[in-house]
């Protein structure tokens, strides 16, 4: 049985549903006037006020425009709005971003869902929020029957309360992105971020790495900490104890300028460690900063790997090595769950990252600089 809410919702979602119709009517006889709300009320068998409602949120969305002591008249734009709205809606809620695609994971991201619902005819609705009860709100606020919903969250824990709350949309097609829940049922894509800890080892100890730093720049997530457990499996069967070094970032903290003020105090303590590997490439870009100031060149000095794959680590001098995170798999992954949704089944995936060669990791040579630091 619904409760209040539920039947709120549905009354309003069925009534804006019959005034679209009565959109479709009107632009197909050429008309331009619509009834009053009062006999609409009466046509929908709907009560006033929830006609007025409606009316209200058609007007703000740009279908009609009411002209007090004339009526209400379709807006010259109304034709083109039916026809996106006539597409299945999709909401996105996305923790703020950069907007810098090149540089900020969570700008990549957002680009590719971008293309990927342009492709498949969704009808993308963006909203930015803060913490995850902000999320919850705006399920509670948007979702009418027929909404799907994906969500890249912002980078904070996510509480038991939080996770009961969720899960009672399992009536709703909804994909969360890059937030691991373990045994928890809800659909979930993300990248192994274990395997890509396990792949930046490997790297490193390839290219001849033996006093390796972890630099954590990253608030400390159940990612960062697969990453992290996948890297010391690694080291630990090739009897290396990694140096960790946490930059103490929070979630709305600057990656880049935490990971250049971290990295730089540790090496002017000396003791140079041979390699770095930055947990994401937002403090890889600040590790960098710091080798050069310290007069150290990133991949003939000391070893550095970042983690993420963004385009700007490809293009800056020298390159960024890098595990990829799957971006284009993970958005192509959650669209096809999205629409071969099936209620009471939520997959969860983890796509595997790939190791992204460059300069700043080649095979390490003990050099002048090294033997007077260590």
């Amino acid at each position: 049985m619904m409760n209040a809410k539920s039947d709120n919702t549905t009354l309003f979602a069925e009534t804006r549903n019959y005034m679209l119709k009565k959109i479709a009517e009107l632009l197909a006889a050429g008309e331009k006037k619509l009834p009053t709300e009062r006999e609409l009320a009466e046509e929908v068998v709907a009560s006033y006020a929830t006609v007025r409602l409606v009316m209200k949120q058609l007007e703000t969305e740009g279908f009609i425009r009411r002209i007090r002591g004339s009526g209400t008249y379709l807006e010259p734009e109304a034709e083109a709005l039916l026809r996106q709205s006539s597409m299945r809606r999709l909401w996105y809620f996305r923790s703020p971003d950069a907007d810098q695609p090149e540089r900020d994971y969570g700008s990549w991201m957002r680009g590719e869902i971008r293309r990927s619902a342009a492709a498949r005819n969704w009808n993308l609705m963006e909203e930015v929020v803060f913490t995850h009860d902000e999320f919850l709100t705006g399920l509670s606020q948007r979702l009418t029957p027929g909404d799907a919903v994906l969500y890249l969250p912002p980078t904070e824990p996510i509480s038991v309360r939080q996770l009961g709350e969720l899960s009672r949309y399992d009536s709703f097609p909804l994909v969360v992105l890059d937030l691991e829940f373990g045994d928890v049922s809800i659909a979930n894509v993300t990248s192994d971020n274990r395997r890509g800890g396990m792949l930046a080892a490997r790297q490193l100890l390839k290219n001849g790495s033996r006093t390796p730093l972890v630099l954590l720049c990253e608030p400390h997530l159940k990612q960062l900490r697969s990453r992290l457990q996948g890297f010391c499996e690694i080291t630990e069967i090739a009897g290396i104890t990694p140096e960790l070094l946490d930059c103490g970032v929070s979630v709305n903290d600057d990656r880049e300028e935490f990971a250049y003020r971290a990295l730089l105090g540790r090496l002017k303590r000396g003791s140079l460690p041979d390699a770095v590997f930055a947990i994401s490439d937002s403090g890889a870009f600040g590790a960098l900063r710091a080798m050069r100031e310290c007069g150290l060149e990133p991949g003939r000095d000391v070893g550095l790997i970042g983690f993420d794959g963004v385009s700007a680590g490809r293009k800056m001098t020298p390159s960024l090595a890098t595990i990829a995170q799957p971006v284009a798999g993970i958005c192509r992954t959650a669209f096809d769950i999205l629409e071969k949704w099936v209620p009471g089944r939520r997959p969860q995936y983890q796509l595997s990252p790939e190791f992204c060669p460059g300069e700043t990791l080649l095979p390490l040579q003990v050099n002048c600089k090294q033997e007077v630091l260590l």
